[in-house]
């Protein structure tokens, strides 16, 4: 006589899978930095692109990716600000000591989208107890002339951080008191849709917004590997951004 397969109780407990570790999520993480940056190599290989110094945010708005901003890094303007911002683009500054927050623009959000003065207001790492040092202001000899600026959000006099802001058209408010260090080659139309959304009283949109997943997309070769600050600090920079073959 067959056996009959027995079926599982519905009311039986399930068997969750295991929670990835906080290792294991920044190793994926780096994995697709590491092809973003490969894949836009190969598309740019005999084009100037490919030698400037680009950086990508892709934006999600709810649940749903809303599209790619590419930018261009003013190094030979502002070489500091356009490589602290590189550095938290890529996360290369490892862990925040005090708290354990990864030092990365990756999943923060947009605060503010201010139609007033005409800007967008990212990554704001104050938020999670991470204080850094406060960044110099360079020079102001980039002023906010047109849309698509990133300038950073400044506090007072050389009291730059981590917070950055994107102009939605010219901002003469922010000149003189704000640094500009880059602006978007490509994606512009999505600063409409990020102007479009309805705000909240104090301009802060209703449906949340923050960055999916940033990266660089010229310069040296992505690490494709975590490397915890420790690493960092414990071998040669070389070793310590070594690529995953």
């Amino acid at each position: 006589m067959p056996l009959r397969a027995l079926k599982a109780r519905k009311d039986a407990p399930q068997v969750l899978p295991p929670m990835p570790s906080r290792e294991q999520v920044y190793n994926d993480i780096e994995q697709r930095r590491l092809k973003e940056w490969e894949n836009y190599q190969k598309s740019h290989r005999f084009m100037e692109e490919a030698h400037t110094n680009r950086i990508f945010l892709d934006i999600g708005i709810g649940d749903a990716l809303a599209g790619r901003l590419v930018v261009e890094l003013f190094e030979d303007v502002v070489p500091e600000t356009a490589a602290h911002f590189r550095r938290l683009v890529t996360g290369e500054s490892g862990t925040h000591d005090a708290t354990g927050v990864k030092l990365d623009y990756l999943h923060t959000s947009l605060e503010l989208i201010d139609r007033k003065h005409g800007y967008v207001r990212f990554g704001d790492l104050l938020a999670y107890g991470v204080r850094l040092e406060p960044l110099r202001q360079e020079t102001f000899k980039v002023r906010h002339t047109s849309r698509g600026l990133l300038t950073m959000t400044s506090y007072g006099p050389h009291l730059c951080n981590t917070s950055f802001s994107i102009t939605l058209a010219a901002a003469p408010s922010l000149d003189f008191k704000q640094v500009v260090f880059g602006k978007v080659v490509d994606g512009l139309p999505l600063l409409e849709k990020l102007e479009s959304l309805p705000l909240d009283q104090v301009g802060r949109p209703l449906t949340p917004v923050m960055i999916a997943l940033c990266g660089t997309l010229t310069g040296g070769r992505p690490p494709g590997k975590w490397a915890s600050s420790q690493d960092r600090t414990a071998c040669k920079e070389d070793l310590a951004y070594e690529a995953l073959e």
